[in-house]
């Protein structure tokens, strides 16, 4: 957790400072969808399918003539609540370094990786933690400060991976 802190210390002096606050991008991210839970010791009859909510914050640096960027990312997601019986809620802190580049005008790809401290709470009262890696790839598209975004992400906690199929809103503040 610490070094999360740190992280999101240095990262708020680069973003915030005064030669590199003229050219950087800085935005917010709220996106839902569905996750799949890949457990093979989950039997086949219990449901690995449940919703999941992210609400995000970055900030991007353009590169190239506005034809690439990369920046940083980073805040809380909900993974879903799964099982039958003993169920496990997992949610968590996300940060993430992430590579975009414009392919048509107001239409951007990206990808995405980076680190997922998480929590996972079973029914029984028992808890499981951790930080673990995970990686993405996705779309924006929309012209001014609001866009359109999707993205697939693979989420690898311990022994269990979570795949994520998010829909949602990006709006850049400057």
């Amino acid at each position: 957790m610490k070094t999360l802190l740190l992280a999101g210390a240095t990262f708020g002096a680069i973003a915030f400072s005064s030669s590199v606050f003229a050219s950087h991008s800085v935005y917010g991210v709220l996106k839902g969808g569905w996750t799949d839970l890949d457990d093979r010791d989950i039997p086949s009859e219990v449901d690995t399918t449940d919703y999941t909510f992210s609400l995000l914050g970055g900030v991007s640096f353009p590169l190239a003539r506005d034809t690439f960027s990369v920046g940083v990312e980073g805040g809380a997601v909900w993974l879903g609540d799964y099982g039958d019986g003993n169920e496990v809620d997992i949610s968590g802190i996300e940060a993430a370094a992430i590579g975009k580049a414009r392919i048509a005008t107001g239409t951007d790809l990206f990808l995405r990786a980076g680190s997922l401290a998480w929590d996972a709470e079973f029914d029984h009262g028992t808890d499981e933690d951790g930080v673990d890696a995970f990686w993405g790839a996705g779309f924006s598209y929309g012209l001014d400060n609001l866009k359109f975004r999707g993205s697939v992400d693979r989420y690898s906690l311990d022994e269990v991976d979570v795949e994520a199929y998010t829909l949602g809103l990006e709006y850049r503040f400057n």
